[in-house]
């Protein structure tokens, strides 16, 4: 089993200290919602965002979008192999049901989220197929760890142990019931804060430049997927 965190997400609803910006109430006219019920991002907001503190690390929508396109719908996740969780910028942790199929338009992607973080919980009624839990990071993995003794936690990231594919492919284990937490960054820039940094056992630097969040889940994906096989035993 490998579970994905996507870490720090560059997402957000618009905060009131900027909501009064003729742009971001222009945006929010537009949509027929107030400003206080469209995402943060960059595109539209970037001038209003200067008056945010950590502007440069907010306000990025279509990172999570990308990351989560590239991971659901895969053969891992059809086999029920693959869980994914979002921990946002405010510590609050938001749990991926398996089952969802994400919009492929960006816009409607925009709306779902809009809605999660306004109701915590999509869809609203019913059982949930996005929810915002009560766990912090530290709380979800230390669950994660207890479900198996087994878990390695891998945080992916610039300064850790420079990492080639076959030597990252060889630290996975090959059994897909020992279980393998893979942390990335989801946010443009800046870096990871030390609390978040020591809640992994390995820290890895898998290309010599820094990728995209969404390459590092391709990569981190493909990896795990053959070497536990399971493609092959699709095929079976």
């Amino acid at each position: 089993m490998l579970t994905v965190i996507l870490l720090d997400c560059a997402l957000e609803i618009v905060p009131s200290e900027i909501s009064s910006f003729k742009d971001i109430q222009k945006q929010a006219g537009r949509k027929g919602k107030k400003p206080n019920e469209i995402l943060l991002d960059q595109t539209y907001h970037g001038r209003a965002m200067t008056k945010l503190d950590k502007s440069d690390r907010r306000g990025r929508p279509d990172i999570i979008f990308h990351s989560l396109v590239t991971l659901l719908e895969t053969p891992l996740c059809k086999e029920g192999l693959l869980r994914v969780y979002l921990h946002l910028q405010d510590k609050r942790v938001v749990e991926i049901n398996p089952e969802v199929r994400l919009p492929r338009n960006y816009d409607r992607f925009v709306g779902l989220m809009e809605q999660l973080l306004i109701e915590k919980r999509v869809p609203v009624e019913g059982e949930p197929l996005l929810e915002i839990t009560r766990r912090t990071l530290t709380d979800l993995l230390s669950k994660l760890k207890e479900e198996h003794s087994g878990t390695t936690t891998i945080l992916a990231i610039e300064g850790g142990k420079r990492t080639g594919v076959q030597d990252f492919r060889d630290l996975l284990p090959d059994d897909a019931s020992v279980p393998v937490v893979v942390g990335i960054g989801a946010f443009p820039h800046g870096d990871l804060s030390e609390d978040i940094k020591q809640l992994f056992d390995l820290h890895l630097e898998l290309d010599r430049e820094v990728m995209m969040a969404w390459h590092v889940c391709a990569e981190v994906l493909w990896i795990y997927s053959e070497r536990i096989d399971v493609i092959r035993r699709r095929y079976s």
